[in-house]
């Protein structure tokens, strides 16, 4: 999924909660890759592709650490914990506020999709 992209219905198909994380990785990314993109007149030095993805994934990873969840066996629970963390590191490193608010809405048909735990 790239920025500013609506979700496809079929990526929600018989989700679990692993494919559920993997969406708010590609999410992340999505978004971070945008704010770059919009930003590159003034950065001097942004990373690249792989350099982006590997931030991201270790910001994710942190994201579920420091709310007690797990990366590995992520729940419905640990999931929403972590994008809220996110969301947050976001807007702290100046995500504009309309793209933070579109990926929210795209998690939110994420996190509808997963059966409910219990």
């Amino acid at each position: 999924m790239t920025a500013l992209q609506q979700l496809p219905t079929e990526a929600l198909k018989d989700l679990t909660a692993t494919g559920a994380r993997d969406l708010v990785v590609q999410c992340f990314f999505a978004a971070q890759r945008e704010t770059l993109a919009r930003a590159a007149a003034t950065l001097k030095n942004s990373p690249d592709e792989a350099g982006l993805k590997k931030m991201v994934e270790g910001a994710v990873r942190l994201a579920f650490r420091s709310g007690q969840g797990d990366f590995e066996k992520p729940t419905k629970t640990s999931l929403a914990k972590a994008v809220e963390r996110l969301a947050g590191q976001a807007a702290a490193m100046g995500t504009p506020p309309d793209i933070i608010e579109h990926h929210r809405t795209q998690l939110a048909r994420i996190f509808a999709a997963l059966p409910d735990e219990g």
